[in-house]
């Protein structure tokens, strides 16, 4: 009897121990396992080489515009050229080391800003967000056949670009989009990966 009593409230604690583990499970929405993780953190150490069409849109209080751009980046380089829309196309930003570069060829312009300090700022940029991933508050989990990595980036900075929002695709681990959103959760900047080649 007591050998059965004891099985019984055995099996109850059990339960309630399980009950609680699935539910703060369901609630974190993290059914990211570590060998998956760590897929995720490798591929994002491979930013730092990558080309990639994307389209961007940037969405303010009165309008929302959208481009199309190229960008490429190896190592501590990285371009960016508009392809869309016509009265801006050709424009393209590059950046080495703590170098700005602005060129337009159908204007013939070209203007260099030497000592850039903003140059970490780029947030357009995977291998930008690939460094703030490892550097603040992240994480990583599923949610429609998709892996999300979300970054809530410190109070100091730009209020407009607070949480950013990288979806892959669960089975290739290929981007796919950022979202990019302000202080309120409002999105303010998307980007969807159209073609995109890591290195």
């Amino acid at each position: 009897m007591k050998k059965q009593k004891f099985l019984i409230i055995f099996v109850f604690i059990c339960s309630i121990v399980f009950c609680i583990l699935y539910y703060n499970f369901l609630k974190s929405g993290n059914n990211i396992n570590r060998s998956q993780e760590q897929i995720v953190e490798d591929i994002l150490k491979e930013f730092n080489n990558y080309e990639a069409n994307i389209e961007v849109t940037v969405k303010s209080n009165k309008n929302e515009n959208k481009y199309e751009m190229k960008q490429v980046v190896k190592d501590k380089y990285s371009k960016q050229e508009i392809l869309n829309p016509d009265n801006i196309k050709d424009l393209t930003i590059e950046l080495e080391e703590n170098k700005l570069k602005i060129l337009n060829s159908k204007l013939n312009m070209e203007k260099i800003y030497e000592n850039y300090e903003c140059t970490l700022n780029n947030s357009l940029f995977l291998n930008t967000f690939s460094s703030e991933f490892f550097n603040n508050s992240s994480k990583i989990y599923e949610e429609d056949e998709k892996i999300v990595i979300e970054i809530k980036l410190p109070n100091n900075s730009n209020t407009y670009i607070k949480y950013k929002y990288l979806y892959l695709d669960a089975k290739s681990y290929e981007p796919q989009k950022l979202v990019i959103k302000d202080i309120t959760q409002n999105p303010y900047i998307s980007i969807i990966y159209k073609d995109i080649e890591i290195k």
